[in-house]
């Protein structure tokens, strides 16, 4: 017997929140260790380096170092590294130029959000 179901549900953005919400106003916030200092971005539950909580949140610059590009049928994705963070991201470089070497968190009010990067400002 086939039967078709329709499910509507909505999950919760949980201890996400405050990070989801820095992607909606375009500033990149990180989470922290309070054992060793480490800010991690994308946040982490747990800290990779000696294991203990992340339990705390701090704000960044917002600026990022491109290591890797790469274009595809869904468009261009750039790796970052967040300035003051451990880790590296994936995210969307449509508006960056091709030869673009630093890049700073786009504000996206998608739902729910995705890392969009856009051209740091010249100094």
């Amino acid at each position: 017997m086939k039967q078709d179901i329709t499910l509507n549900y909505t999950l919760g953005e949980g201890w996400l929140a405050p990070w989801l919400d820095g992607l909606r106003e375009g500033k990149a916030l990180a989470s922290t260790c309070k054992e060793c200092g480490n800010a991690h971005f994308p946040p982490l539950r747990a800290c990779p380096t000696c294991r203990a909580p992340c339990d705390g949140w701090c704000a960044l610059n917002g600026g990022a170092s491109v290591v890797y590009r790469t274009t595809g049928a869904d468009g261009d994705f750039a790796m970052v590294r967040f300035d003051g963070a451990c880790g590296a991201a994936i995210a969307n470089a449509q508006a960056l130029p091709p030869d673009a070497t630093r890049a700073i968190l786009a504000p996206c009010r998608d739902a729910p959000p995705k890392l969009a990067l856009i051209p740091e400002p010249e100094t």
